[in-house]
């Protein structure tokens, strides 16, 4: 299920000098909106491990609203993908659009920053959908 993780407003700065946000701030936001997912799954640490298929598809501007939206797509004996997109509200024109999507894989780890398995650290109050993906089923 898509959610909310993060939203806020881009300010000058975060822009660089051609007047757009950096991609690097872009890729912070969306890694730290994946990371508070993963936290509503499992009481461990997780730290990111890869990001694969990121896409910047518009620039975002100063004063732009941004969302970041998170869905919990796969779960590994180790890890999680988390699929994130922004999306931006306009300043001016008030219209919404998609600017960036990725795919961020987290890993469980333990005190000494060694892999444990998901199933070991998994909250007692996750959703249907996430217990579906534990087993493997499809949402």
């Amino acid at each position: 299920m898509k959610q909310i993780a993060l939203r806020g407003r881009t300010y000058p700065t975060d822009l660089n000098h051609a007047g757009t946000v950096f991609g690097g701030w872009i890729m912070a936001k969306m890694d730290k909106a994946a990371s508070i997912a993963v936290e509503d799954i499992v009481t461990s640490t997780a730290v990111t491990v890869s990001v694969t298929d990121l896409h910047f598809l518009k620039p975002v501007k100063n004063g732009d609203i941004f969302t970041v939206y998170t869905e919990v797509v796969k779960i590994g004996n180790t890890s999680i993908q988390i699929e994130v997109s922004m999306m931006v509200r306009c300043k001016e024109s008030h219209e919404e659009y998609e600017v960036t999507n990725a795919v961020f894989t987290f890993v469980t780890v333990d005190n000494e920053g060694k892999s444990i398995s998901v199933e070991s650290v998994i909250r007692d109050d996750i959703p249907q959908e996430i217990q579906r993906l534990l087993k493997n089923e499809s949402i």
